[in-house]
């Protein structure tokens, strides 16, 4: 239960730092900022849980690990319930941070609450392709840099992580808002739509397969290529 009870709060502070920075931030100052926060947000719940759950905080990752056989099919499938939980009640206090600066439901409708989304002339499998090889680096990257046999890698493991995240997103977040998380983007979606905006969860598709996918791809690769869990 405890390995559970760390991929939700880690989860859950993934979403406050993220999201938070892109609504209370803005993107003013660019990219960075918003990309800082997400990185740092890993890194810190990295080195709070990662002893005991692994940190995924990402069902992109925790697939990953499971393909490997890191995980069991067992606990991917707590791991996955416990972070979608996390990254909703994240979205949950966000909500209630702005409600406390007196934000109307319009006002938080109109920051987008840090959902993922994307514009013209995007397509939805342009943004799904996007999701898709932006996720792969990351749990590529994640593979290889916490193999079994990488001594050097798992003693840096959080901050690799945190600052490969922010790289990714600093990339994407222009294009898609560099999802590269199914949890981090379905928890806003689905309050933004409870709040009457539905685009970000019409456009969800994409933020659930590319991930995914990119995921289970990186994790072939590992095995097979890098060799990574010999």
């Amino acid at each position: 239960m405890r390995k559970y009870i760390a991929e939700f709060v880690g989860t859950m502070i993934l979403v406050v730092f993220g999201t938070g920075s892109v609504i209370f931030g803005g993107t003013s100052f660019g990219p960075m900022p918003i990309a800082l926060a997400f990185g740092f947000a890993v890194i810190v719940g990295a080195y709070a849980f990662g002893a005991i759950s692994g940190a995924h905080f990402n069902p992109a990752i925790s697939l990953g690990m499971a393909i490997n056989k890191r995980i069991t099919w067992r606990d991917f499938l707590g791991y996955i319930v416990a972070q979608i939980l996390g990254a909703f009640v994240g979205s949950g206090i966000v909500v209630s941070l702005m409600s406390a600066l007196s934000a109307t439901k319009s006002q938080m409708v109109m920051t987008g609450l840090g959902a993922t989304n994307f514009q013209s002339p995007i397509t939805i499998f342009g943004a799904t392709w996007i999701e898709f090889i932006l996720t792969f680096i990351f749990v590529l990257a994640i593979m290889a840099i916490t193999a079994p046999k990488n001594e050097l890698g798992q003693q840096f493991a959080p901050i690799a992580i945190g600052l490969t995240l922010t790289g990714l997103i600093v990339l994407g977040v222009g294009l898609t808002g560099a999802g590269l998380n199914p949890a981090r983007s379905l928890a806003p979606a689905v309050v933004l739509a409870f709040m009457g905006s539905a685009s970000a969860l019409t456009n969800m598709a994409a933020y659930i397969i590319g991930p995914l996918a990119g995921g289970a791809l990186a994790a072939v690769v590992a095995k097979y290529l890098l060799k990574t869990e010999n």
